[in-house]
């Protein structure tokens, strides 16, 4: 899996780099700036199953993939003559994704009916399994080719907030963010575009925090 998706992020960084020297200069005045709002699916490479705060260690709450909602803003850092005309955009980018989300025993309640030595079955709710990325990375975008414009991320910093915490209650970590898409740009101000980005979590909070997402998106330019 890491491998397929290492070959698929260097061929599409290859791609647009070979566009990118062959590309004519985009139109003066063209609307640089973006902010976005993403809809996609994302998958872990691994599941969260079997710990204390995602289902008590039962291994019940093993989904690896969900739904995620993001937002986006680009900021241009070049102007269109300095790059052949191509743009270097610096990206925040904050996503949420839930993995997995299914009833299960609290842990808190488990835990209070252990000490207490008690037989009264601990309390079933719904544990959402989940990720908070927000990153700051680089990413070119390729202007010149008039209404298509693919982009690369070649690599980003991440800060990830995991929910629930692992089983040393740890839930924060940092990880690397790579990523290509394309958009289409509709009129000036609006671009419609879909994606694909990874997260490379360094797992310093002892969960699995690694994981893929693909989707699709709605672009607002301005200037």
């Amino acid at each position: 899996m890491r491998q397929s998706i290492t070959i698929t992020l260097g061929v599409a960084l290859a791609a647009v780099l070979s566009l990118a020297l062959s590309a004519q200069p985009a139109h003066a005045g063209d609307k640089l700036d973006q902010v976005f709002f993403r809809f996609a699916y994302s998958r872990l490479n691994d599941n969260r199953a079997g710990e204390v705060f995602t289902d008590t260690l039962t291994g019940v709450n093993s989904n690896e993939g969900g739904g995620s909602i993001g937002a986006g803003l680009d900021l241009a850092l070049t102007d269109p003559d300095q790059l052949g005309g191509n743009v270097l955009l610096g990206e925040i980018f904050l996503n949420y994704s839930r993995f997995s989300d299914k009833r299960v025993a609290q842990a808190s309640s488990a835990i209070v009916t252990g000490l207490g030595g008690g037989t009264v079955t601990p309390a079933l709710t719904k544990v959402s399994v989940s990720e908070l990325n927000v990153t700051v990375a680089p990413k070119l975008r390729l202007d010149s080719m008039g209404p298509i414009r693919p982009w690369v991320i070649p690599v980003g910093l991440a800060f990830l907030v995991n929910s629930p915490p692992s089983n040393n209650t740890s839930y924060l970590d940092v990880g690397l963010h790579f990523g290509a898409g394309v958009e289409y740009v509709l009129v000036d101000q609006l671009s419609i575009g879909a994606d694909f980005r990874y997260t490379h979590g360094l797992e310093h909070s002892d969960t699995h925090t690694r994981y893929f997402s693909t989707g699709g998106y709605v672009g607002i330019n301005f200037e």
